[in-house]
């Protein structure tokens, strides 16, 4: 009898193992080498397809805009539990703080309200 427990102890302590390694390995660490933080904002640049979107510093556009903007463009390609709209939401909160995530969550909606051609970043910003 205590071999078969010895085998299912061995059994879950490799798998203890296995999922430790895991969390490690998909752990990132923050460095003070630089080149380990977010590109400059007038590095960045917005994909429309489905890949994770960045953000574009525009000329003559301020943040807030950039995010509405971006997060009217993912809408309705890919759904709201995506990497992809989850990627987009944190940096606009990462560089605009609430405003800059409350702007990408207004131009999401905007997009599925179904009247999309009463949404704009203008409009947006007078209803704030």
């Amino acid at each position: 009898m205590r071999n078969i427990e010895a085998i299912f102890g061995g059994i879950l302590a490799l798998f203890v193992l296995g999922v430790a390694f895991f969390a490690v390995m998909n752990t990132s660490f923050p460095s003070d080498q630089g080149g380990g933080g977010p590109a400059p904002a007038d590095e960045m640049a917005y994909s429309g397809s489905a890949t994770t979107p960045t953000l574009a510093a525009t000329s003559g556009q301020d943040l807030i805009c950039e995010c509405y903007d971006a997060g009217f463009e993912l809408a309705g390609e890919v759904d709201v539990l995506s990497p992809q709209y989850r990627t987009g939401f944190q940096q606009c909160r990462a560089r605009g703080g609430v405003d800059g995530g409350d702007a990408w969550t207004a131009g999401w909606n905007a997009r599925l309200s179904g009247r999309p051609y009463e949404a704009s970043c203008r409009a947006y910003k007078r209803r704030r």
